[in-house]
């Protein structure tokens, strides 16, 4: 019996659903279901059925599923080495996170700690939690999924940022915004874009779509465009930057209320919540709160 057969189990039934379960295994539907097949035949009984248009457990999926979990467990902690076990913390963040405030604020709470720092997307990161290829997710727009748990830890400000020099007297329908490429389809705020604008109340006009929001920063830094960040991304990327290559706040359509958007901690729940949690979760707080700024 395939150790990788089982984890397929097991994310098929946390999700009960295969399509789901195929997009995030990231394996294709029909190769999905022969797996099941497979492991069906190993075990003699069936382990879903259909209902209606999706599965459910059969008694026999229902007493082999915590029986799974256990070993892929167990095999998770035989194969991790002692050191790496006990010195180890992997976080799956996106660039908003990983770029300035890491760097910034986590990296020297935990000198004395190796940390695996990996770039995802809402979706992606979810995925790398129920796969146990990470411990932890920091992110503003979790998507759920049966097997993890959402810590809402504190909101950040959002705003429009612009070279103090660029767009003085311009049209907002005519300014260019610098926006990431990938959408969120499934995201708990309802919010479209991964930068959080609120596209279902005023539309805005995109020029530049970037994979990474440095380049977003720097054109905006240029005065070619202007972008939507939260307001601690902005501090501490002036931090590094001359004046005139600074960012300021620009006032937007009276239409567009303040944003504040709520920053996340996403764990598995069969995870406990460790003092590597309670550390980040605290320094996010300190992070965010506007005396940190003053210092």
């Amino acid at each position: 019996m395939e150790t990788n057969r089982l984890r397929q189990f097991c994310v098929i039934a946390e999700t009960l659903n295969l399509r789901k379960a195929s997009e995030l295994l990231g394996i294709s539907h029909g190769g999905l279901f022969k797996s099941l097949k497979v492991l069906e035949t190993e075990l003699g009984y069936a382990l879903f059925r259909k209902e209606g248009r999706g599965i459910v457990f059969t008694d026999g999926g229902q007493k082999f599923y915590p029986k799974a979990q256990k070993f892929l467990q167990a095999h998770s902690e035989l194969l991790r080495e002692d050191s790496t076990a006990a010195n180890t913390f992997r976080i799956g963040t996106f660039e908003v996170f990983s770029t300035y405030f890491f760097s910034g604020v986590l990296a020297k709470e935990f000198s004395d700690q190796q940390i695996v720092l990996r770039e995802l997307i809402p979706g992606h990161l979810e995925k790398a939690l129920i796969q146990d290829e990470i411990d932890l997710g920091i992110t503003y727009d979790p998507i759920p999924m049966q097997g993890l748990q959402i810590l809402p830890i504190v909101k950040c400000t959002m705003g429009i940022f612009r070279n103090k020099d660029a767009f003085r007297n311009i049209s907002f329908d005519q300014i260019p915004f610098a926006a990431p490429v990938f959408p969120i389809d499934s995201a708990v705020s309802g919010v479209k874009g991964l930068d959080g604008w609120p596209d279902d109340k005023v539309k805005r006009r995109i020029q530049y779509k970037v994979d990474m929001m440095e380049t977003a920063l720097q054109l905006c830094s240029e005065g070619r465009a202007v972008g939507f960040f939260p307001d601690f991304v902005v501090k501490l990327y002036n931090k590094t930057r001359p004046k005139d290559l600074q960012l300021i706040r620009f006032k937007g359509p009276k239409n567009l209320k303040t944003v504040k958007r709520m920053i996340y901690l996403v764990l598995r729940t069969s995870s406990d919540e460790s003092q590597a949690v309670k550390k980040i979760a605290k320094c996010i707080r300190i992070g965010l709160s506007p005396k940190s700024w003053s210092t």
